[in-house]
């Protein structure tokens, strides 16, 4: 079986690939997109860097990847629970293999921030001559 993995904010930028995944000549995939409504790494680089300020790296929650992937002629499903991502996943799986069919798995977790994986790779921002953070304006 194929299975890939990816976050929401990550997955968004290429979503446009479920127009086409769904074509008979190709052969079934399972997807699972991990739902925070964040821009997660980016959000935690900004409150690492920035005294816990963020701005521009929220989701729009009313968007449903299940649903688009619906639209788009393949199966979506959302799930909420770890019970219901291992039995959707498995049912996925078969379905995939028996079938030939696309399944994308939009699984809900919490807004829980982690480090970003490759934060060796990522260096403090530099200061841009005539910007200063009293230049910022205050959360509301």
């Amino acid at each position: 079986p194929v299975v890939g993995f990816a976050g929401d904010g990550a997955f968004g930028i290429s979503m446009n690939e479920m127009t086409a995944i769904g074509r008979s000549e190709w052969p079934g995939i399972t997807m699972i997109i991990f739902r925070n409504y964040q821009w997660g790494a980016e959000k935690r680089n900004s409150t690492l860097w920035y005294d816990d300020n963020f701005i521009g790296t929220e989701l729009d929650k009313q968007v449903s990847f299940a649903e688009i992937a619906n639209a788009c002629g393949v199966k979506g499903v959302m799930v909420k629970t770890m019970d219901e991502l291992t039995t959707t996943l498995a049912a996925a799986v078969k379905a995939q293999m028996e079938k030939g069919e696309t399944t994308f798995i939009e699984a809900v977790l919490d807004q829980e921030l982690g480090d970003p994986f490759r934060r060796d790779a990522m260096k403090a921002p530099v200061p841009v001559a005539g910007i200063s953070k009293d230049d910022m304006c205050p959360q509301k």
